[in-house]
């Protein structure tokens, strides 16, 4: 008898089977295919049902056409194929249940062409039907005889029966909103940007609405039969982002439905929105020099990870430079980049997710390139970002790229291309405007001050004395830029004075740049140029120990901005105004004394006691944006802000190093003529003795000297005659009139000419005003783009041609001149290729009297100043070494290249091991030097010694090479008393050297014994009994706790040592953490308390 449970799972076995096999409840569905309706004709475009692949079985149809057989002949391309298949007879009533019955296929010749055997169920609310497959493709069973619902009709199926219904109209609009994203973070809400597809919600509702979704004219979703306003109908960042970038444009249209499943009615499309950032305008034009705004429409806003910390949300907007194009640091002359700047740290849209919406701006400047261009300029600016935020999940600005904004500049450097202001020779002057004039008082004049920004030019005068010649007039020695805190100064001239002339030994070159882009010096050889931030440019000639020439070019930035005895660069006769006043003045010694400074105050820029403060005033700062944002990047503070300028794309080259050593750290001047000592640096042997600024006692500022008269049997009608021919016969003079107008300056060199015959009553200037009038002619054809390109099939520019001509004497017919420079052969050197490198440099001085004291220098390298011709300078070292019995001891020989600093000074750099090379000499008192220079390493000049020893035991004299040690040489640590040195000392030093050698060995033995005691006790102390017993400690290793030693690396006149804690071992940490060990306890406390407590 089986058990009560196995007959119950016996019973319901056969109910199961019983179950399944009703095909009421096991049969496959066939859900929607509405064209299987007898009243679906078959389209071009869709595929026929073919039921050969039907499997047999039970099956039931739900589809709004209908969901029973058709029981009547269709015609052929019915019922969405070709040969409908329909059933003779009836549908069975729920009463009669399963039937059998014959399905006909309708064929070319009749509607029944073929006969299949089916069977049917009515299961009460439906039918089910037993199909077999048919024997042929496109041939289907035909279900349901409902259709669509024509145009103007609906129903709540949307197929027949229909009834007329009216059409509803919406007027959507697309808009962009932050909305909450679901997330699965909790600790706080995440807002991303949706766009939403807004309409009034039409009267006689409610209906059910389909949204499309389009971008750049493609579908790219579709969300049908939602209520109004559903957020479903919303296009999200998922359904988009990756597939599209901004700057898109996205459309939106909405159909109505009576009815949640009845036909939609017409489309109804919004107008396109633009969607990301957009600029007022894609084409905009600017006059160099000046500004326009930018505006931009931002319409997609910037999603939150943490709507709570919005204001930290943000996208940066890049402006991006394409990699085909070139680098704006390289300095060339022509560059498509830097025609345009921007203000500094504003290189690019900030995008903040709290005020998405606000009009956003970017100031471009066109940026003067100080060339006269053949046509406007062209540039463009391109925008993106290809950065994730971590801020903005949703990822929706990432790669955003917008359409270049095309940039035309207005040339404005036309307007200044004959402005230029200079002082030469004696000096001759010459305003912006071009009034020409004499100075004759000596000092220190305001050339060139900005009125607005602490920029300024200051020039030095001093009497004219040279050899057979006392002048009777001031001439240049001393030229100096300011702009904010940073100033460069080149002086010649140790003394202002009428009644002598002190040149100093040294020059001074003071490079004090506090900022690379406040000016830009090239120290170059005769010339010196100076760019300004505002493109202003100063150039300066240095020959011998005078500037015979100092030029002033403004930049179009300039007019009726400055002042001083350059004037004003408007093209009006105004320049002579005296200082403070608006008042013209013709006495132009007044006007030259009314630009004077006081070398004693601080608006010096020579003196001792000027001050370099930046003022209230901020420089308006300009980035070019060259270079472009990295991946991984999300910060403007990384990127554009190393080329900015004021207007100028010469600023650029600010960025380039440069071998002059004449760099500071922005120290205060008062520090220059003393400089603090530190023998960790190099700098400690950068020692420039070079005198401050001072006024002959004698000096009169009223003085007024005399109008020379002439002399040496010259005259004016001589003098002209020689100069018209040296100025209107020389080849470069000639071939510029060519190109530009040249006659002005021309008549103004043959003038000065004259003067300076008259003055000197020799020719000796009439060559440096020849060569000035060539450099001005060079400088104005440069500024030229057309003169820059090829003019003949040999491919050479009016520059080059041009620049083949003037160089200083035609190179002396020893070189090749190239732009103005001259490139001697091997054997010559110096700027006209006349001096022969088989004579060597002469008059040669070491600073300090040829001393190097090695408690204040490291005496590691020196200058050496004279008068260098060439910057190729070879130096021999002869070095020796003097003993305390006086002699001299030559050690070795060694030839290097001396780095070249300016005209008056270079460098020598010791060998690095001089100093660490054993020497077979006792007693050493000091070592030194014989150094000798040559400008072709063959021939070498008289040397001069410089002598190198410890100040605190020694005192030496380089003349002599004498030495003597010094009664204060113990009283110094580290120091030794050499010449004590009696049999005695032979005696003490084994011994000293044995007892040290003697503890070193008890030590040893003493640290042997207690790592031999701690391996077999496991403590580190051998005298403590009670450690060796062992301890239970749970779940602990061993541990060993130390005290962390602060170690300290500086240098100390006395050292301190703290007392290393012992180890606690074989403790768990919470064991230790009940022993809180004080740092004031001893060594010897420590061990007792803790390792050696009786337990």
């Amino acid at each position: 008898m089986c058990p009560p449970s196995i007959l119950s799972m016996i019973i319901l076995a056969i109910m199961l089977k019983e179950y399944y096999a009703d095909p009421c409840s096991s049969y496959s569905l066939i859900f929607g295919q509405y064209q299987r309706s007898s009243n679906y004709t078959i389209q071009s475009t869709d595929i026929a049902f073919s039921d050969n692949f039907l499997s047999e079985g039970w099956y039931r149809f739900n589809s709004r056409a209908g969901n029973d057989i058709v029981t009547w002949a269709p015609s052929i391309y019915q019922c969405g194929t070709i040969y409908p298949v329909w059933m003779r007879g009836t549908l069975p009533t729920y009463n009669e249940g399963e039937v059998n019955r014959t399905a006909c296929i309708v064929g070319l010749y009749g509607n029944c062409s073929k006969t299949l055997n089916i069977r049917v169920k009515n299961c009460g609310k439906y039918n089910v039907y037993h199909l077999v497959p048919v024997p042929q493709t496109s041939t289907g069973y035909c279900i349901g005889e409902n259709t669509h619902c024509p145009p103007g009709q609906s129903s709540i199926s949307s197929f027949t029966p229909c009834e007329d219904v009216v059409p509803v109209n919406t007027n959507p609009a697309v808009n962009a909103s932050l909305e909450n994203k679901k997330t699965n973070i909790t600790m706080f809400q995440t807002v991303e940007p949706v766009f939403k597809c807004l309409f009034d919600e039409p009267t006689g509702g409610p209906y059910w609405y389909d949204t499309y979704w389009y971008i750049n004219t493609d579908t790219v979703k579709v969300v049908e039969s939602q209520p109004y306003q559903s957020n479903q109908n919303w296009l999200y960042p998922k359904d988009w982002v990756d597939k599209y970038d901004l700057n898109m444009v996205v459309k939106c249209s909405t159909r109505v439905r009576h009815w949640k499943d009845s036909m939609p009615g017409h489309h109804n499309y919004s107008e396109d929105f633009k969607a990301g950032m957009f600029p007022s305008s894609f084409s905009y034009r600017v006059k160099e020099g000046n500004t326009i705004s930018i505006k931009f429409t931002v319409t997609v806003p910037v999603g939150c990870l943490n709507i709570d910390r919005q204001n930290l949300c943000k996208t940066n907007i890049y402006i991006l430079t394409p990699k085909y194009q070139s680098s704006a640091t390289s300095c060339q002359s022509f560059s498509n980049q830097g025609e345009i700047s921007f203000e500094e740290n504003r290189c690019g849209i900030l995008i903040e997710s709290s005020t998405w919406w606000t009009q956003k701006i970017l100031n471009v400047t066109g940026k003067t390139d100080g060339v006269i261009n053949k046509k406007d300029r062209e540039v463009y600016i391109r925008f993106g970002s290809f950065t994730k935020s971590a801020e903005d999940i949703s990822g929706v600005w990432n790669n955003f790229k917008m359409p270049d904004i095309k940039i035309l500049l207005d040339d404005s450097d036309a307007k200044i291309a004959n402005k230029l202001c200079f002082a030469s020779t004696d000096p001759r002057m010459q305003t912006f405007d071009g009034q020409h004039w004499t100075a004759q008082v000596a000092g220190e004049f305001v050339l060139y001050r900005d009125k607005q920004r602490r920029i300024a030019v200051h020039a030095l005068f001093s009497g004219c004395i040279h050899e057979g010649w006392n002048g009777e007039g001031p001439c240049g020695c001393g030229i100096a830029v300011r702009v904010e805190n940073s100033l460069f100064a080149y002086r010649t001239c140790k003394d202002i004075s009428y009644n002598y002339s002190k040149p100093l030994l040294q020059h001074e070159v003071v490079n004090h740049i506090c900022d690379n882009r406040h000016m830009v010096v090239d120290i170059g050889d005769p010339w010196t140029k100076i760019t300004l931030p505002s493109g202003a440019i100063v150039e300066y000639e240095v020959g011998g120990d005078w500037l015979y020439h100092i030029y002033v070019r403004p930049s179009i930035f300039d007019e009726d901005t400055v002042e001083g005895l350059c004037g004003n660069p408007n093209g009006k006769a105004d320049d002579f105004i005296l200082q403070g006043s608006s008042d013209l003045t013709t006495n132009l010694s007044s006007f030259q004394r009314s630009w004077g400074v006081d070398i004693n105050s601080t608006e010096s820029l020579f003196g001792v006691n000027r001050l370099q403060d930046i003022g209230n005033f901020q420089l308006q700062k300009y980035c070019d944006c060259a270079t472009q944002i990295q991946s991984r990047e999300d910060s403007f503070a990384n990127h554009f802000t190393a080329n900015c300028s004021i207007a100028t794309p010469a600023i650029l080259c600010s960025q380039q190093t440069t071998s002059q050593r004449y760099t500071s750290k922005c120290k205060r001047y008062q520090d220059r003529f003393k400089r603090d000592v530190n023998l960790e640096d190099d700098e400690s042997d950068d020692v420039m003795e070079v005198f401050p600024l001072k006024l002959d006692p004698s000096f009169d500022p009223n003085f007024i000297p005399p109008t020379p008269t002439w002399k040496n049997n010259w005259t004016e009608s001589s003098a002209r005659e020689y100069c018209e021919n040296m100025m209107l016969n020389d080849p470069a003079q000639i071939e510029c009139q060519k190109y530009i107008p040249m006659d002005n300056s021309t008549k103004i060199a043959i003038e000065n000419c004259i003067l300076d015959i008259r003055d000197s009553g020799t020719t000796q200037f009439s060559s440096f005003t020849r060569e000035s009038m060539d450099h001005q002619c060079f400088e104005q054809i440069k500024m030229y783009e057309v003169f820059h390109e090829p003019e003949d099939f040999q491919g050479v520019s009016v520059v080059q041609k041009i620049g083949q001509l003037v160089c200083p004497n035609n190179c002396s017919a020893n070189g090749d001149c190239n732009e103005g420079i001259c490139k001697c052969n091997r054997s010559y050197a110096g700027i006209d290729c006349s001096h022969d490198r088989s004579t060597p440099p002469s008059n040669l001085t070491l600073p300090e009297q040829g001393l190097c004291k090695t408690s204040k220098r490291a005496c590691a390298k020196t200058n050496v100043y004279g008068v260098f011709i060439s910057q190729t300078v070879f130096a021999k070292l002869e070095e020796f070494k003097i003993t305390d019995s006086g002699e001299l001891k030559t050690v070795s020989t060694n030839v290097l290249e001396a780095n070249y600093i300016n005209p008056t000074m270079i460098r020598v750099t010791f060998p690095t091991n001089y100093r660490k090379r054993r020497t077979p000499f006792k007693n050493v008192y000091a070592s030194g030097f014989n150094i000798s220079l040559s400008y072709d390493e063959i021939n070498y000049s008289d040397s001069v010694t410089l002598v190198i020893y410890n100040d605190l035991c020694y005192s030496c004299i380089a003349l002599t090479l004498e030495c003597n040690m010094t009664s204060a040489c113990n009283k110094f640590p580290g120091t030794t008393n050499k010449a004590n040195h009696s049999g005695k000392n032979d005696i003490f030093l084994p011994l000293i050297i044995g007892l040290c050698i003697v503890c070193v060995l008890i030590i040893g033995t003493i640290t042997a014994l207690i790592l031999m005691k701690r391996r077999h006790t496991g403590q580190f102390s051998p005298w403590c009994v009670e450690a060796k017993k062992t301890r239970h400690v749970p779940k602990h290793p061993p541990v060993q706790r130390y005290d962390t030693l602060d170690l300290d690396f500086k240098k100390s006149t006395s050292q301190n040592y703290e007392t290393l804690e012992s180890p606690v071992v074989g403790r768990s940490n919470a064991a230790f953490d009940k022993n809180i060990i004080s740092k004031q306890h001893t060594a010897n406390e420590l061990t007792h308390n803790l390792m050696c407590k009786p337990g």
